[in-house]
Order: C-alpha cells, then sequence, then structure tokens
C-alpha cells in the first residue's frame, strides 16, 4: 500500500504536476520506507507511475498557500528539507524574511513597467486582436504568476509558475505553447532567453487539419442563397483569412491575370498578417465570376467585395458558412456550443467553419503538386514549419496506386 505524501516537519509537502486523464494536475508523491518514490503519486489514492511533468514544493506563510518548482528529482527531498527548517524558523522567529531586493540590476524594470511598453508597442504594430489576446496573457496570466521584482531576476520557476497558472485555469497545451511564445518574447525583449529547457515546453498533439469534402462543397454551393455562393467560392479559390476577405477590396483584384491581393487598409486599421502584402492566383472561372458581380453592382474600386449591409467589414463571415452548412443538412447533429446552442437545432456545427476553406485550399494545391514554398507564398506564412503541417494530410499522385499493387493489398482482398 502506498505511504502518506512525504512532508517535512508537516509544513512541506512534495507534489509533481502530472496529467491524470485528459487535464494536468498535481498529485501528491508516494513515500516507503521513509523515502519519496520516483516517478510515483497519488491519484485519488491510487499509486500511479507519472514520468511526465515537474516536482514542485508547497508550504503555508502567513495563510497564503506558495509553491515553488524544483529541477529535478534528485534536488525535490533535499529542497524541501531546507524550506521546512526555513518555515519553522520563520515561526519561532529565529529569522525573519530578508527584503527582496530592487533588482539584480539597479537600473532593472519592474515587470508590470516591461508589460506596459511592450502591449504598447504591440498595440501601435499589430492588430487589435493580436494586441487583446497579448495583454491577457501578460497581464491576466503572467504577471499574478511572477513574484519578483523586476524582468531581471526572472528565472527558469518562473516560466514554470506561469505555466502552472495557465493549466489552473483549465488552458489547454497548445494554447499554453502558444502564450508561453508571447512571455518568452517579451523577456527576450531585455536580454533573458533560454530561460526553458526544451523538456519544458508543453506537449501537445499536431492535428491533421480538417478539410471540406467535395460533396460539402457542392451541397453548401447548391444551398446558398444571393451573393453566399460566390463567398464561398472565393474563401476556397484564394485560401484568405477571416480579415483578409474582410478587407478585400475590387482594386485589390486584377482580372487581368487573374489574381488578388491582400493589402492593407487604413481606414479599416487592416494591416496584412505578418505586415507582408502577397498575391494569390485565382481560378479563371472565379475572377470571371466576381468580374460580372462587380458589374452587377457598378462597384467602385475603393469598395469592398463582401461587406455587411452597410457596407463595412462583414465580421459574420463565419456565420455564413454555418447557416448555409445547416441549410444543406450537413450539420452533424452532435455539437453543443459553450453557450449551450445545438447544432441539431440550428446554424452551429462546429465542423463547418470559415477557416476550414484555407485548410482545403492549402491540402488540395498540395496534392495536385504546387511545391511547399510557393504555397507558404500564396498562404502568408512566415514560417514554412506553418506550412508543412498540411503535409500530413497529403499522399503523393501514385501513393495510392503503389498500395494497391504492392503484397499487403493482395492479403487484405
Amino acid at each position: 500500500m502506498p505511504g502518506k505524501p512525504k512532508r517535512y516537519a508537516h509544513r512541506v509537502k512534495i507534489l509533481k504536476y502530472v496529467k491524470a486523464g485528459d487535464a494536468w494536475r498535481f498529485a501528491n508523491v508516494v513515500e516507503r520506507s521513509g523515502r519519496i518514490v520516483r516517478d510515483h503519486v497519488l491519484i485519488t489514492g491510487r499509486d500511479e507511475h507519472h514520468p511526465e511533468g515537474s516536482y514542485y514544493i508547497e508550504w503555508y506563510e502567513h495563510g497564503k498557500r506558495h509553491r515553488k518548482a524544483v529541477a529535478d528529482f534528485a534536488t525535490v527531498a533535499e529542497a524541501a528539507r531546507l524550506k521546512a527548517i526555513e518555515v519553522e524558523a520563520l515561526k519561532a522567529g529565529v529569522m525573519s524574511r530578508p527584503a527582496q531586493p530592487a533588482a539584480i540590476n539597479p537600473n532593472g524594470i519592474t515587470l508590470a513597467a516591461a508589460v506596459d511598453q511592450y502591449l504598447a508597442m504591440v498595440q501601435a504594430q499589430r492588430s487589435h486582436r493580436t494586441y487583446i489576446s497579448y495583454r491577457y496573457t501578460l497581464k491576466e496570466l503572467l504577471v499574478p504568476s511572477y513574484e519578483k521584482n523586476s524582468v531581471d531576476q526572472v528565472a527558469r520557476e518562473d516560466i514554470l509558475a506561469f505555466m502552472t497558472r495557465c493549466y489552473e485555469l483549465g488552458l489547454g497545451h497548445r494554447t499554453v505553447y502558444d502564450k508561453l511564445v508571447v512571455v518568452l518574447q517579451l523577456f527576450k525583449r531585455h536580454g533573458k532567453s533560454g530561460l526553458i529547457a526544451s523538456s519544458d515546453w508543453p506537449k501537445y498533439v499536431e492535428k491533421i487539419r480538417p478539410i471540406y469534402e467535395p460533396e460539402e462543397i457542392q451541397s453548401m454551393l447548391n444551398h446558398a442563397m444571393g451573393d453566399e455562393a460566390i463567398f464561398l467560392k472565393f474563401m476556397l479559390g484564394s485560401g484568405f483569412r477571416d480579415q483578409e476577405a474582410q478587407h478585400l477590396c475590387w482594386r485589390d483584384l486584377d482580372f487581368r491575370h487573374s489574381q488578388v491581393r491582400v493589402t492593407a487598409k487604413a481606414l479599416w486599421d487592416f494591416r496584412p498578417k505578418n505586415w507582408e502584402e502577397r498575391v494569390v492566383p485565382l481560378p479563371s472561372a472565379l475572377i470571371d465570376q466576381l468580374r460580372r458581380l462587380k458589374e452587377t453592382r457598378n462597384a467602385l474600386p475603393a469598395q469592398l467585395v463582401f461587406p455587411n449591409k452597410r457596407g463595412n467589414p462583414n465580421s459574420e463571415n463565419d456565420t455564413i458558412v454555418k447557416r448555409v452548412a445547416d441549410r444543406a443538412k450537413l450539420n452533424c447533429g452532435q455539437c453543443v456550443t459553450k453557450h449551450g446552442n445545438k447544432c441539431a437545432q440550428g446554424p452551429y456545427c462546429q465542423h463547418f467553419f470559415l477557416h476550414k476553406f484555407r485548410h482545403t485550399f492549402a491540402t488540395e494545391h498540395l496534392r495536385h503538386g504546387v511545391d511547399i514554398r510557393t504555397l507558404q507564398t500564396w498562404m502568408g506564412h512566415r514560417d514554412i514549419k506553418s506550412t508543412m503541417v498540411y503535409l500530413k494530410g497529403v499522399q503523393s499522385k501514385d501513393a495510392l496506386a503503389k498500395v494497391n499493387a504492392g503484397a499487403l493489398a493482395a492479403y487484405v482482398a
């Protein structure tokens, strides 16, 4: 039978942050014969083996719980022992808590000031959406978890504490990964890099990007109304992001060369992602349909191609896709949104969304021989790794023929 969780002077507890089921949690370590057992923790009273995760020590001071990450198993027991001595000495009054130095660097900047400066730069140079995301990451997640006075004092345990706060709030591994990138960028601006090891990064499954099947596309086009059909065709043929489609003007279309451009729009404070304008070729049939739509509207070059009823960027593009899918009776009937809306009762199916056209655009072009560097340019990816994720859903043209001609095919026939 597993023993009680290891404590020192009943004031410091050793924990391990492990993955139990689909969630990460703190668990008490297992002790046998007065020693903690490596990678063994108590989960709902059972002794389980969990080699993943990091060790922590936990103690209380003045009624407030504290946790600190420990580098590895070899040092966690000694760290707990020393902390227990310190806690007992503080309680007995034989020592006092030393005042924290203002900073290692006398000119060091506080985290709050560093965050404000960084966010001011982001707000001036990036989209409002990016600014909101960064502000939440830094002000709501990082600042409350950071106990040092200066950015100069940052260490590995501070980054691990930030990640712990994210997990405690229920954020997933991919989300924590993305937010960790933002935090490390902030510290790197102040000369602090290499703060964590490669093993500290959140692990997550890189999923195959979902795409629309030909039957789904055709059914949606058959049930589209008004300008919905040409909008869906454009999203499929261009691979545009939602914001790029929202801010597309007629002057961005090159009817002579069958191309469309992503350009900045000062009027709506729109800037292309990564600050890079780009050109994407369009199928001739699609460019002809867009030309006819422009003529029908007698549209001016500066007007939007897919505006809302007031002529402004349409923020409901994703809803258009869901409504058409619902009309075509493509809903799976099982989705329930975070607001309680059921796709069996309306346009809420999570399998039909705008960005899925972008996934389909990338996957189909790779299937038909477009080289990955060209596709990277069309999609506006700064990093080739962002484009390479689509290779998972692609097989070469002759892959199926080779599979069918192989020896294994004969056995399963």
